[in-house]
């Protein structure tokens, strides 16, 4: 892997992806999480660092492979309503700190 890739940001500056970061941030990538100067940037990397593009190939594998194995169970509702407490927990304790 490369140790950085330089991509065209806004306004004719340069920012610099580093692969860690890039893998690093992958799934947020693939989960549609991040914004879209962030995600520019992800994208710009992966296109000129073909070690990351692969990475990249295999997480998108292995969660289309996740998603086709679970999608005909649900979760039990005990644990959805568990989840969903601690979300909104977690969610509280951002608010007021």
């Amino acid at each position: 892997m490369s140790d950085q890739t330089t991509a065209g940001a806004p306004g004719g500056e340069t920012s610099r992806t580093d692969c860690s970061e890039a893998l690093l941030r992958v799934y947020e990538y693939l989960d549609g999480e991040l914004g879209p100067d962030e995600c520019a940037k992800i994208q710009a990397h992966l296109d000129e660092c073909g070690p990351c593009l692969k990475e990249y190939d295999l997480d998108t594998t292995l969660k289309s492979l996740i998603k086709r194995s679970c999608e005909c169970e649900q979760a039990p509702e005990a644990l959805r309503m568990t989840i969903m407490s601690r979300i909104s927990m977690t969610m509280i304790q951002v608010d007021r700190g």
